[in-house]
């Protein structure tokens, strides 16, 4: 494949050590011949391999609409430099469509979440701004079939693409044998099952519904404990669900963690849970997944089209379900270990070259 001669700028609102833009940005330096940049609209921290990319951050103003003159005219100019506008997320890549317009530059559009789990005002920018994408990709089967119907008359069928997310997989089993350690900070008997999770606390992940589940399973006698990592504005909400649920003791908060240490929690535990009420393609169930450690997941189409042999379900938003399934994969050793297994093989399909490339396909394509 030869594209080097075509360069890519992915924008968007911010970028640090989880931001998967980022990952696929750097894979696409390491694994193809492209050129590639990062642009953030606000804030930009260090993540691995950003030595391989160029960065630059807008230092845009946290107004409502994040956007004055000087922003304007550096986002231009930046933009105008590259043959390729990617754009990822959805506040910056509205601008970002509408600034490269008048530039030579192509736009490619990513859709990274299911778009009924929008704002309207969200929803609205960014699909107006789609009509100016020279393609859009979706990082799901389910997220593509969640454009809106006048999405659909906005954007021709043949400009829409599917392309999915990936992981660093290597890079996830070598953080393994990292010094942090789980024991450390839970202290609970061996015999006690752990059940994993880790996301900012919004109600699209439904952590509410994670605690009450454990709950529920517990009062059916199963000796479960929830370690839960993370942060975010629901945070006094669910700890004050955990209290009423009788279980403050038993779901351990350890606040927000690194990349490595969340991969270290996944590996860790017994079940590694994720009841989210809507997602775009997870990169998080990817890598929980590819540490070999059974999954629960809810009964959603962007878990159940590429997961559904080599995890459990339950049902979206109920907790009852949820303890139901989880009390069988607490039972049923040999359950856990063939998921585990089949997962860890799946993962390995997933991977950031794969990605980087279809990208590349995808440019040369336009070009």
């Amino acid at each position: 494949m030869d594209t080097q001669e075509i360069s890519v700028c992915h924008v968007v609102n911010s970028v640090g050590t989880t931001s998967v833009p980022a990952d696929i940005a750097v894979a696409q330096a390491r694994y193809t011949d492209l050129d590639v940049g990062v642009l953030a609209w606000f804030d930009a921290a260090d993540f691995a391999g950003s030595d391989a990319v160029d960065v630059r951050c807008l230092d845009a103003p946290r107004a409502t609409l994040g956007l004055d003159r000087k922003t304007v005219s550096e986002a231009r100019a930046v933009l105008g430099g590259y043959d390729i506008v990617q754009c990822h997320h959805p506040h910056a890549s509205a601008f970002a469509k509408l600034l490269a317009g008048p530039t030579d530059a192509l736009v490619v559009s990513t859709e990274q979440n299911n778009h009924a789990g929008f704002t309207a005002k969200g929803l609205l920018a960014n699909g107006v701004t789609n009509v100016l994408a020279d393609a859009v990709t979706c990082v799901s089967e389910s997220v593509r079939e969640s454009l809106t119907w006048w999405e659909e008359l906005l954007v021709d069928d043949e400009r829409v693409h599917v392309i999915h997310n990936g992981v660093d997989v290597e890079r996830l089993r070598q953080a393994l044998d990292g010094s942090w350690r789980l024991d450390e900070h839970v202290d609970v008997d061996e015999s006690t099952h752990l059940v994993g999770h880790a996301a900012m606390f919004t109600e699209q992940k439904a952590q509410d519904v994670l605690i009450r589940g454990l709950a529920e399973a517990r009062r059916q006698e199963h000796d479960v404990e929830l370690v839960i990592a993370g942060d975010g504005a629901l945070r006094e909400r669910l700890e004050s669900i955990a209290a009423q649920e009788g279980i403050g003791d038993e779901v351990h908060f350890l606040g927000l963690l690194n990349r490595t240490e969340v991969y270290q929690l996944m590996d860790a535990v017994d079940v590694y849970a994720m009841p989210s009420r809507w997602e775009g393609f997870s990169a998080a169930a990817i890598e929980a997944l590819a540490t070999e450690t059974a999954c629960l997941f809810s009964k959603i189409d962007e878990f159940l089209k590429p997961f559904a042999n080599v995890a459990a379900f339950h049902d979206v938003d109920d907790a009852d379900a949820l303890a139901a399934q989880l009390g069988k994969l607490l039972e049923d050793d040999e359950w856990r270990a063939r998921l585990a297994k089949n997962g860890r093989e799946t993962a390995d399909e997933y991977s950031l070259e794969t990605v980087s490339n279809r990208y590349a396909d995808l440019y040369e394509s336009l070009e």
